[in-house]
């Protein structure tokens, strides 16, 4: 009877058990099935690594007769993070009839989808458009200010252009292409300069160097404008000089303003009553190339051309631009910069 007593209440227990959790479980799964769904995209996305070729633009060693020419665009550290982004600069260069060298540079907006194929758009249209233009200009006339002013209105104007129709046909926002543009060309009788935001573009002649642009408000941090404004063209900045066979020529975006640009430091007498009334402490741009850099910079490729290392220059280049390492040092002023970098060059040796 005991036994049967005890054969009872284990029996109870057991069905209470079942019973008892049958509902949990149930609870369970429908809260299961309610939870909200991982997107899977943004989890791809998020762990999938880009191909070099999205991240890194390195054009080939270029050899013509007076000049070394290269570019390069390498991926910023921030866009190294996940979600992993691609490079949003581009940059293109060329040589015609070896009389007129022209170096071009596009910073796509970090906040803009397509930005990254916006500043590839630009950069190749733009190189296109120049191919004619520069076949029709006399060598031996130089462009006044204001021919130069109309001439690279209209270049620029059918590249946005280029742009827009992109954006139609394509079916996506225009402004998602929003990007800088930077063109410098060398010719005969002097340089040519045009921009639209922000970048940097010098060359060095006789031992000096001289700044061949003035980037958009330089001394707002994180405020430029983009070819695929409205009103880019109140924007729009021109400029020539009569600076003949330089030394070396380049172009570069902001990226590379840090190392490579000369921007703080005691703000002229002239230029106090202006910055004053924007801010209590003044910030004054140089915008000048700083010959620490460059002096190094173009040395060191002179070194590869003079021991017949030509083939490693562009190798070195990234090596330097890209991960901040010179001669096997690192360079912690280039090694902290989180953004997208880029440099095109041209350089007797």
């Amino acid at each position: 009877m005991i036994i049967n007593l005890i054969i009872t209440i284990f029996c109870i227990v057991i069905f209470f058990f079942v019973f008892k959790n049958i509902p949990k479980n149930k609870k369970q799964t429908r809260d299961n099935c309610n939870e909200p769904k991982k997107d899977m995209n943004l989890e791809v996305n998020a762990k999938k690594e880009i191909h070099k070729e999205k991240t890194h633009v390195i054009s080939n060693l270029q050899k013509l007769s007076d000049y070394y020419s290269f570019g390069l665009s390498v991926q910023g550290k921030s866009h190294k993070k996940k979600p992993i982004l691609p490079c949003q600069d581009y940059h293109a260069f060329g040589t015609i009839n070896e009389q007129f060298h022209y170096a071009i540079v596009s910073d796509g907006a970090g906040s803009a989808s397509n930005s990254h194929f916006g500043s590839k758009l630009a950069c190749e249209t733009l190189s296109k458009l120049l191919l004619k233009y520069l076949e029709t200009i006399d060598p031996t006339d130089f462009k006044t200010k204001n021919e130069w002013y109309k001439d690279a209105l209209s270049l620029f104007e059918n590249t946005r252009i280029a742009l827009e129709n992109h954006s139609e046909e394509n079916e996506i926002d225009f402004d998602s292409l929003k990007c800088t543009m930077l063109l410098i060309i060398q010719t005969p009788l002097g340089i040519l300069s045009a921009n639209i935001g922000d970048g940097r573009a010098g060359c060095l002649k006789s031992n000096k160097y001289y700044s061949l642009m003035v980037p958009f408000q330089t001394f707002v941090v994180g405020s430029t404008f983009f070819i695929t404004s409205d009103n880019w063209d109140q924007f729009f900045r021109t400029d020539t000089f009569d600076i003949t066979d330089p030394d070396a020529l380049f172009a570069i975006s902001d990226g590379c303003d840090d190392f490579s640009f000369l921007q703080k430091g005691p703000v002229p007498k002239h230029e106090l009553g202006v910055y004053d009334k924007v801010y209590k402490d003044a910030r004054y741009d140089h915008n000048q190339p700083f010959p620490g850099f460059f002096d190094a910079f173009i040395g060191q490729m002179k070194e590869l051309v003079a021991s017949n290392k030509k083939e490693d220059i562009t190798m070195v280049t990234e090596e330097i631009i890209d991960l901040g390492i010179f001669k096997g040092k690192s360079i912690e002023g280039i090694q902290k910069e989180e953004d997208d970098k880029t440099m095109v060059m041209f350089f007797k040796a």
